[in-house]
């Protein structure tokens, strides 16, 4: 995680002070990180980020001097949130931005990012519409969905199952990766007869409601596409 924040954090810096032939030097370069420090993911992240940071700022070779900032919001895991701190975290002349890792907020950011040519580097948004063709700025270190659910297509075709349950957050990320789920399966003749989804701020009691209302149905296989955002 350490290296793969810390690579393009350092391409974007260098790019941005490399191209400045005939300008001063900046005393300071910001670089904004935007995502969900209550999380898993978001707690390793910010450790991450901090690490990377405090590595560049201490070799004078990497950046000649000139000091890494960063600047961390937290998004709350909402899009609403996400956009306004998009918008705060920009007007700090930041020179990128670090995240996010809700593909629904990267999706929201990424138009934002576009329109004031700010680059966004998120290492979690995972959702196969995110093409660099629809958002310029957007750049991710982690795969795309689509070779996810080509393996898994590849695992079902494999066992033989013709037939699985989907279950999967109603949300971006949910909708489109099961989306791109269906694409691979239909390639091995077999198909996600059942879609089941779960409210974006599930709990206990909405999974439940739904494994019990799966016993109505045919398949017995299930293919999970959630991802968690809390503990």
């Amino acid at each position: 995680m350490k290296f793969t924040v810390m690579i393009p954090l350092t391409l974007f810096i260098l790019i941005i002070l490399g191209g400045s032939v005939y300008c001063e030097r900046p005393s300071v370069v910001n670089v904004g990180a935007i995502f969900s420090f209550d999380s898993v993911i978001g707690r390793v992240a910010k450790a991450a980020m901090e690490a990377a940071a405090s590595d560049i700022n201490a070799d004078p070779r990497i950046l000649s001097g000139t000091e890494l900032k960063l600047i961390m919001e937290d998004t709350n895991c909402s899009v609403f949130m996400g956009s306004i701190e998009a918008f705060q975290v920009i007007e700090r002349e930041v020179v990128a931005i670090i995240g996010p890792q809700s593909s629904s907020i990267a999706h929201m950011i990424s138009l934002i990012g576009k329109g004031l040519q700010v680059p966004l580097v998120s290492y979690a948004a995972s959702d196969p519409t995110l093409s660099a063709l629809q958002f310029p700025y957007f750049f991710r270190t982690t795969q795309s969905d689509s070779y996810q659910m080509a393996a898994m297509a590849d695992l079902i075709d494999f066992y033989g199952w013709e037939e699985v349950v989907a279950i999967f957050v109603d949300d971006v990320y949910g909708r489109n990766g099961i989306s791109a789920l269906d694409d691979e399966l239909a390639k091995k003749m077999s198909k996600a007869s059942f879609k089941l989804t779960l409210p974006t701020q599930y709990d206990l009691s909405d999974i439940t409601y739904l494994l019990n209302k799966s016993k109505l149905l045919g398949p017995r296989v299930f293919v999970v596409h959630i991802i968690q955002t809390r503990d």
